[in-house]
């Protein structure tokens, strides 16, 4: 057997998972979502929050059929991240009450990409899985304490755009052959090439809304100028951007600031430097918060 050139073996690699990528996005689009031990009541969960006209006590019958998960609404409604103040909640349509939709979604997901990290036929990526839970939780905090700061964009909106984030490479890892993992590496070019779209369309099939699903395909966009005020992509693309510097200690405030994203949402050079000194304590929170 005559054998093959890097360079081949490369091209021919590229090739293989260009077409699992593809197939994964046509499954998609087709509305098939298959996440390997993703639970059925997140799923439950965001199907009675797209009823716009479903009721506190709908919402905690579905919540309550799962112990797990109506312990982490519970820890978020008492979060002092998310509520500074005030009696402890005991009980669970209070606690929906107090947190809003937007945080009872961002509750369920968490639970649920808890549920992936901890599932035995995933053990093969489970580090790979915590570093991504750990960057969303990263990426979440800077994003809830960047819609505080600017007060463009609503903090609920903003922290679960910055948990689902990444949610394409969660995706794409827990669906690749056990062969092709390693191709991908822990953030490799392809992932970060492919993980947004496959994001955006998970958004979509998910219901989560246009403007969420477009924020999590458009995060790399650093050069994006838009008509009109600053949305849920501006204020992803700072944070996404953001997190990347302060993993790789390379964080340039200046520089941040100069992102028309950044500009459009008012963070100058000082409110960026503030709220990255503060958002490890949010982070602590985020992380007590959601498990």
């Amino acid at each position: 057997m005559v054998a093959r050139s890097p360079e081949l073996q490369s091209a021919g690699t590229q090739q293989t998972l260009f077409n699992f990528v593809s197939q994964l996005a046509r499954e998609l689009t087709a509305g098939r979502v298959d996440l390997p031990s993703f639970p059925d009541v997140a799923a439950r969960v965001q199907q009675v929050l797209s009823d716009e006209s479903v009721t506190g006590e709908r919402i905690a019958r579905v919540i309550s059929s799962d112990a797990g998960l109506a312990a982490r609404v519970l820890t978020m409604a008492n979060s002092t991240l998310l509520h500074r103040g005030g009696a402890r909640v005991t009980d669970l349509k209070l606690a929906i009450t107090r947190i809003g939709h937007e945080n009872i979604r961002t509750a369920a997901l968490a639970y649920a990409t808890a549920q992936l990290r901890r599932a035995s036929e995933l053990g093969h990526i489970r580090s790979k899985l915590d570093h991504f839970w750990h960057e969303g939780i990263r990426v979440a905090a800077l994003a809830h304490a960047m819609a505080k700061e600017s007060r463009r964009v609503r903090t609920d909106e903003a922290m679960l755009a910055g948990l689902l984030h990444n949610i394409g490479k969660i995706y794409i890892l827990a669906r690749a052959p056990r062969d092709q993992v390693a191709v991908f590496g822990e953030d490799g070019e392809e992932l970060r090439s492919w993980h947004p779209s496959i994001g955006q369309a998970l958004i979509e099939n998910w219901k989560l809304g246009e403007e969420l699903g477009s924020a999590v395909g458009g995060q790399y966009e650093v050069d994006r100028e838009h008509a009109g005020p600053p949305d849920l992509q501006d204020l992803l693309i700072v944070a996404v951007r953001v997190a990347a510097q302060m993993a790789n200690n390379s964080a340039d405030d200046a520089e941040l600031a100069k992102i028309p994203a950044s500009a459009a949402l008012g963070l100058n050079d000082s409110a960026l430097v503030r709220i990255m000194l503060e958002s490890q304590a949010d982070v602590e929170m985020l992380q007590a918060a959601l498990g």
